[in-house]
């Protein structure tokens, strides 16, 4: 097996970890390497994200208030479009849709309650 530049796998990226590093990774504590925590806690943001918008257009679509609907959908798109830049490596497209999600969701909030 031929090995590759220092800092650098077969794909060309760049890891701080030594390949030859990795068997120790977990040793570093029980907290901090090897705990499947963060798949539960993607799935429990995903569903509860996905219920609230859901809910959001469901009762906007109850009480007859279009733009209500209109803006929770856009939320969902925006939610879905971060979840798309997320999985492209690009953090700062995720958090701005992740905070244009948010504003139209508040925004469909505030226009159901008034």
């Amino acid at each position: 097996m031929m090995r590759e530049p220092v800092g650098q796998d077969e794909y060309g990226s760049t890891s701080p970890f030594d390949p030859d590093d990795l068997s120790r990774l977990n040793a570093i504590g029980p907290g901090l390497g090897g705990n499947d925590f963060e798949k539960y806690a993607v799935a429990v943001i995903i569903v509860f994200g996905a219920l609230i918008i859901g809910g959001l257009m469901a009762a906007s679509m109850t009480f007859g208030h279009r733009n209500g609907f209109l803006f929770a959908l856009g939320g969902a798109t925006s939610a879905w479009i971060s979840g798309n830049a997320l999985l492209l490596d690009r953090p700062r497209l995720y958090a701005l849709f992740v905070g244009i999600a948010a504003l139209m969701l508040v925004a469909s909030t505030i226009t159901l309650v008034t």
